[in-house]
């Protein structure tokens, strides 16, 4: 099988990456295409095949991810059309539509939204099958994207949400992260001690959600009454820090919805 995307930049770099790390792939099999050959250079140092040629690209693989910004998504369909029948899209594009793909290719369709970390295999993303996809492509993206991290089906009008939750969720936390490390040199820690203790904790914090499946009760388990975490945690809920999350995920989502095609 034969994997192409269309798009190396840091999101169709990150999927590659990772699938190549999990092993999910191997390098003789991915075909990347690209007009700036500075990153199609970079990904030569993987050992994947690259391109400036989307319909050769389309014409020579099984799978296509398409991996561009939202805004070039119709002019890259247009030149690949005709070399579309019987090819599974698999779209990362925000806000950009199964139907709007299907009216504009002769591929079955799959609308996904990952994030960057599937670079390091750390990937949260969900996908939808537009109404040409099979049960059988549905297994062939879990595979894919399930082998870079953690996968969901969903039905398509959820993936706006998706998008303001997971899709763009990574530069949260790295603001949080930043945050944090900022305080600790503020405190006297060196810069890379304090961005490794925050980075670190951040990793272990989402490992112990994931395998206990809630926070309340482990939130609980950090602070005791009068103790140090309490005293931060007040902090937190007087500036209100977890309703401006919500907000951004909201304004995220709302962006998304804006772009929807």
């Amino acid at each position: 099988m034969k994997v192409g995307f269309i798009g190396g930049g840091n999101l169709g770099s990150s999927l590659v990456r990772g699938l190549l790390k999990s092993g999910t792939l191997k390098a003789k099999d991915i075909i990347v295409s690209d007009l700036d050959e500075s990153k199609l250079k970079n990904l030569n140092k993987l050992g994947v095949k690259t391109t400036t040629d989307n319909r050769k690209l389309v014409n020579d693989c099984d799978v296509v991810f398409i991996a561009v910004k939202p805004n070039i998504v119709e002019s890259a369909l247009k030149e690949v059309n005709d070399v579309s029948h019987d090819k599974i899209f698999i779209s990362a594009a925000a806000g950009i539509s199964t139907k709007f793909i299907e009216a504009r290719t002769k591929a079955r369709v799959v609308r996904t939204m990952p994030n960057t970390c599937g670079a390091v295999g750390e990937m949260a993303s969900c996908f939808s099958l537009g109404k040409r996809a099979t049960p059988k492509d549905a297994k062939l993206v879990e595979r894919l994207l399930g082998g870079i991290g953690t996968t969901f089906r969903v039905d398509e009008k959820m993936m706006e949400a998706v998008t303001g939750l997971s899709g763009s969720g990574p530069a949260y936390f790295y603001v949080f992260i930043r945050a944090m490390q900022q305080a600790g040199v503020g405190l006297g820690l060196s810069n890379e001690i304090a961005l490794k203790l925050a980075a670190q904790t951040a990793k272990g914090a989402g490992e112990m959600v994931l395998k206990t499946g809630g926070v309340d009760d482990l939130i609980k388990q950090v602070y005791t009454q009068k103790g140090t975490t309490i005293a931060g945690i007040d902090v937190l809920e007087d500036r209100k820090v977890a309703d401006a999350i919500k907000e951004a995920v909201k304004a995220a989502t709302k962006r998304a919805k804006e772009l929807y095609r």
